[in-house]
């Protein structure tokens, strides 16, 4: 089984495509960030440059990610992604529409994808701004990854409906890095449950008693 988690900027994305990889322990497939993106990459992405070539080259990046997880995929596996077609669509209105027309003749790199679930992680921009501020990344202003936030969550929450097996979740008070906020992902989107490992208490000696 191959789950998209898909969102605008900083809603949380990589946290909990992690998270949720490592909670299942089948691995799971990220974006990536500076240091695995090619540097111009983000240059262009901030000066509004290159739209077609950078959308061809998040594009790739989820293309070799798929390729490679359908080796692995078999029953009773679910493998976590982050991007899906979807995102290379709510990315469009980012750019002028002189440059929409070979935009969307990018998005058929993702046609073949088809994830069998695409959870879309939606939030309000205070969460958003504080989440940005939070890992102060040196390249991100707040100000203009709120205003892109705003605009892309805008598109994913209306090509939603238009994608198939795609449910929209709202992230607010959901915290990835607890189990609850796990959970509540995984019922939300209708996941298998995953196979807890198993833990237990070996003391050898008694309370009270010294080793």
């Amino acid at each position: 089984m191959r789950v998209a988690i898909v969102g605008g900027p900083g809603i949380g994305k990589s946290t909990l495509v992690r998270q949720l990889g490592d909670l299942y322990h089948n691995g799971s497939y990220g974006e990536g960030e500076k240091g695995v993106w090619d540097p111009r990459v983000l240059e262009d992405i901030a000066a509004g440059r290159n739209p077609v070539g950078v959308t061809m080259y998040f594009g790739r990046l989820y293309d070799a990610n798929y390729r490679d997880a359908a080796a692995n995929d078999r029953p009773g596996k679910v493998i976590f992604f982050e991007g899906a077609r979807i995102t290379l669509e709510a990315h469009i209105p980012e750019y002028p529409e002189a440059y929409h027309v070979e935009l969307r003749k990018a998005l058929a790199i993702g046609d073949t994808w088809n994830p069998d679930r695409v959870i879309v992680l939606t939030s309000n921009t205070d969460t958003i701004e504080r989440h940005i501020k939070q890992r102060n990344r040196p390249y991100e202003s707040a100000a203009n990854m709120v205003r892109r936030f705003r605009l892309i969550d805008g598109e994913f929450r209306r090509l939603a409906p238009l994608y198939p097996n795609t449910v929209v979740i709202d992230r607010d008070s959901l915290e990835f890095h607890e189990r609850e906020g796990l959970n509540s992902i995984i019922d939300a989107a209708g996941l298998p449950m995953f196979q807890e490992i198993p833990y237990e208490r070996l003391d050898r000696h008694r309370d009270g008693e010294r080793p």
